[in-house]
């Protein structure tokens, strides 16, 4: 069951933009899908802070891991909600189903979210083996805890840093894909569209 748009997130914004020179919706481009990831790491600042407070000063993992949930679970339940984060819509940008352009179902969002799933499962181990290893009490800063990490065991580990870099993987199928759809996008069966409001 789909709930409906809140008057936040505009329900005439749910509507793709149809080219009327081709007859069909506008992909959204690379750019402004961007600018919307940009804008969403901006909304989710907060919460990037809260991790780091929870590491740095509490010590705190439960805090830690509850910071990384849910900055986690903020994209897919935006896009299943309303096919859109708050960048997309301030982008004027919408994920839809591939077939109809109509909205996707949460089993969309959650595909889409696959590679970003993996770095956050991945994130999770860091921190949990982070807060077990020796030393990790005396860091007291920021830069402190970056040269940790760094000289940690996974610091330098291959599948680590190939997870880390799932996300953008992904993404790079856009600059070939005639519909701009990301590797994510394909799996998922969905398309990120031009909005309404675009036009």
């Amino acid at each position: 069951m789909r709930l409906k748009s809140s008057s936040y997130l505009c329900p005439v914004q749910n509507t793709p933009h149809i080219n009327p020179e081709t007859g069909s919706p506008d992909p959204a481009p690379l750019q402004r899908r961007f600018i919307a990831w940009l804008l969403d790491r901006a909304v989710l600042l907060p919460l990037t802070g809260g991790l780091l407070y929870s590491i740095i000063e509490l010590k705190s993992l439960p805090f830690a891991i509850l910071m990384l949930l849910v900055e986690a679970i903020y994209k897919p339940i935006m896009e299943g909600l309303y096919g859109q984060t708050l960048g997309k819509k301030w982008m004027n940008i919408l994920v839809v189903n591939q077939k109809g352009f109509g909205p996707i179902s949460w089993n969309q969002s959650l595909l889409r979210y696959l590679p970003w799933a993996a770095v956050f499962y991945a994130t999770v181990f860091i921190i949990v083996r982070h807060f077990q290893a020796d030393g990790f009490m005396e860091v007291d800063s920021w830069p402190a805890y970056i040269e940790f990490g760094r000289k940690h065991p996974l610091g330098e580990n291959l599948i680590i840093a190939m997870i880390n870099y799932l996300p953008l993987f992904s993404v790079m199928w856009v600059i070939s894909d005639p519909m701009k759809r990301a590797l994510h996008d394909r799996v998922a069966g969905t398309v990120v569209l031009k909005s309404l409001e675009s036009a």
